[in-house]
């Protein structure tokens, strides 16, 4: 007679009925432990408003008021003071790149660089046409010496030191030529209390090395029309120093203009003692 096989007793549903009236008396439990956040209340008294008289029409303008800004156009910087300007500044802008491929410099006139002529690198490595402005390392402004606005005008040059910094004469004129700053000449430069003995090989205070390797490492390069507006605003600001609004400057430029631009000019206005810079934008840019 076959065994009959014994079939697996049925599971009991799990009671959750305790579980739920568990949870029932703990979550007000909890709630009355709870401590919630205090709002509190600050009594405070306020200043009362007090009648203020205003003028009906503004303050006179102060005719001892130095009013300087400094214009920077397309071209030419100009400076402007109690309604009278100085020449302006011509110059040519060039920009200067930095090859990745040899880590070394070139200098493009912008106006002659295009998508199909992009520039090249010493090594002969060409920039790439859509990213070469990404490469900028420098805009230089070279000045330019123009009879007129319509003429194309020659390039400055000046003799610069080892250390970047253009030399002036005892007349505060630029020096141009390698022969006036020979050793045993005495310059300056744009900075403050600058007078200096030219030297080859020997350096102490008030006395300038400009050789290297005994050869003289002074150079002879386009005018930064920087130096040119710095040397003019030194002598505004040591002219003009009891001025109420000596210390102020006003820097105009469009929103074309490169924001490298507008920093150099910041620097040489902070170096020639103009600490309070204003930006403002020149009128139809």
């Amino acid at each position: 007679m076959a065994k009959q096989l014994k079939k697996a007793p049925k599971q009991k549903e799990m009671d959750m009925l305790p579980v739920m009236s568990l949870m029932t008396v703990l979550i007000p439990v909890l709630l009355t432990m709870t401590a919630f956040q205090k709002l509190a209340i600050v009594e405070i008294n306020l200043p009362e408003r007090s009648e203020i008289a205003f003028e009906s029409e503004p303050p006179p303008p102060d005719d001892n008021a130095l009013n300087l800004t400094v214009a920077l156009s397309s071209g030419y910087v100009e400076i402007w003071a109690r309604g009278g300007s100085l020449p302006k500044v011509f110059f040519k802008e060039m920009w200067t790149f930095r090859c990745k491929s040899d880590n070394d410099t070139i200098t493009y006139d912008p106006s002659t660089i295009g998508a199909s002529n992009p520039p090249k690198c010493q090594d002969g490595t060409v920039l790439d046409a859509e990213k070469f402005k990404y490469s900028i390392e420098t805009i230089h402004l070279w000045t330019l010496h123009k009879e007129s606005e319509e003429d194309p005008g020659k390039i400055e040059m000046s003799v610069y030191s080892r250390s970047d910094s253009a030399y002036l004469d005892g007349n505060n004129e630029f020096i141009t030529e390698k022969s006036a700053a020979q050793p045993g000449s005495t310059v300056a430069t744009l900075s403050e209390s600058s007078s200096r003995r030219l030297a080859c090989g020997q350096s102490a205070v008030g006395v300038e090395d400009i050789c290297s390797d005994g050869k003289l490492a002074i150079t002879l390069r386009p005018r930064s029309a920087y130096d040119e507006l710095a040397k003019s605003l030194i002598m505004i600001h040591n002219r003009f120093i009891d001025s109420p609004d000596a210390d102020n400057i006003i820097v105009l430029a469009d929103d074309d203009t490169a924001f490298d631009k507008i920093i150099n000019i910041m620097d040489r206005a902070r170096d020639a003692g103009f600490f309070k810079i204003n930006l403002s934008k020149l009128a139809g840019g």
